[in-house]
């Protein structure tokens, strides 16, 4: 019931709050009742009715300008006083404490301590005045008051600062899993269609001179398919959070498939992999599958048939891992998004491992990456 209360109370009619209006007309009412029957008698009604209608309806505005209300309140006390008797009653105490706390609430510290202030001194003026002796309990009150106000103010900012910080983080989070959904897809996707584009041009070079031999290379076109569209359905069930089983990540124990792979798409693979026993973390098994993966890639597309060494080394602490390529014919001009070495540096980076990568002395290219093989980046 109430959080459905105080929303309607926030939304706002003529630029108020209803939270505001319905205080303002509620004090009025009080106010109005407590003058017309002369509990307690402070003057003629010519002065105190329009005092306590002004003074209550200002209440109005105690959060869209706080200023306003202590300026109308201070003004209709004053003038009260100098016209009749001066407000003693406890109406007019709330209404002063409601106009304090909104100010020190919602104003900044400077202003709020020198409006506040001003208050005080009024008020004090106008109890000297009346020969009232109350001065200490005043300042007490406001004082406590004006200190409640800035407690919420900061509680509430604190608050809100939370709440950004738990937004910012989960829009953090989302664009990290885009940036890893991206990248799972790029390597998937970007190996798989090398392998077709070779294997399809065999294909049509086949058939035209020999329609039998295009059904291998059409064999491999076929399989190639079948298996990267079998990893995106297998990715797209995660995303679902389907309870359907799924395929395990791939991982270094189908390397000789990927090699198998990389000679389908015209490469020369010579391969050199000694694990030596040591026991490979599945999130360094996966990143390190996925960057053999995508070097061999690169070297499909942009250095064409040539001979590719893969070299694969486990040590105590981390899995040394090379990809060198001979230098092709010529350069391949290809249309790219250039975000295939940015993804390889990126799961380095996620695994507190190093990347290295350059033109070797005869015109191809190196890529070498270590990565711990705990998986826990530092």
């Amino acid at each position: 019931m109430l959080g459905g209360i105080a929303p309607w109370l926030g939304r706002k009619h003529w630029g108020f709050p209803r939270g505001d209006l319905v205080l303002a007309g509620l004090a009025c009412v009080v106010a109005v009742a407590s003058v017309v029957t002369g509990n307690p008698n402070e003057g003629p009604l010519v002065v105190t009715l329009p005092v306590a209608v002004a003074s209550t309806l200002a209440l109005m505005w105690r959060t869209r300008m706080p200023v306003v209300t202590v300026a109308v309140i201070l003004a209709a006390g004053v003038a009260q006083l100098i016209l009749a008797e001066p407000t003693g009653s406890l109406w007019s105490l709330v209404v002063s404490v409601i106009a304090m706390y909104s100010l020190a609430a919602h104003y900044t510290e400077g202003m709020a301590a020198l409006v506040g202030a001003l208050m005080v001194a009024t008020i004090l003026v106008e109890e000297k005045v009346s020969a009232g002796q109350d001065y200490l309990f005043i300042i007490l009150l406001f004082g406590g008051v004006w200190l409640l106000g800035r407690a919420s103010r900061l509680w509430r900012g604190r608050v809100s600062k939370a709440e950004l910080h738990q937004r910012d983080l989960a829009l953090l989070a989302v664009s990290d899993e885009r940036v890893r959904i991206a990248r799972e897809l790029h390597d998937i996707v970007a190996h798989s269609l090398s392998v077709i584009a070779v294997q399809a041009d065999a294909a049509g070079a086949a058939l035209e001179k020999d329609p039998a031999r295009a059904r291998e290379p059409l064999r491999v076109i076929h399989e190639t398919a079948r298996s990267s569209l079998g990893e995106i359905r297998d990715m797209l069930n995660l995303l679902r959070a389907d309870d359907e089983e799924t395929r395990p990540a791939p991982g270094l124990d189908a390397i000789s498939d990927l090699l198998a792979s990389a000679k389908d798409a015209g490469l020369t693979v010579e391969s050199k992999i000694q694990l030596n026993g040591h026991v490979i973390q599945p999130v360094v098994d996966l990143a390190a599958y996925r960057i053999l993966q995508e070097a061999l890639t690169n070297v499909a597309r942009h250095a064409g048939p040539v001979h590719v060494t893969v070299t694969m080394e486990a040590a105590e602490h981390s899995l040394d891992l090379s990809v060198e390529n001979d230098a092709g014919p010529a350069p391949r001009k290809v249309a790219s998004a250039g975000v295939g070495l940015l993804g390889i540096r990126e799961r380095v980076s996620l695994l507190g491992g190093r990347l290295d990568t350059g033109i070797t002395a005869g015109g191809g290219f190196r890529l070498a990456a270590r990565l711990p093989l705990d998986g826990r980046a530092p």
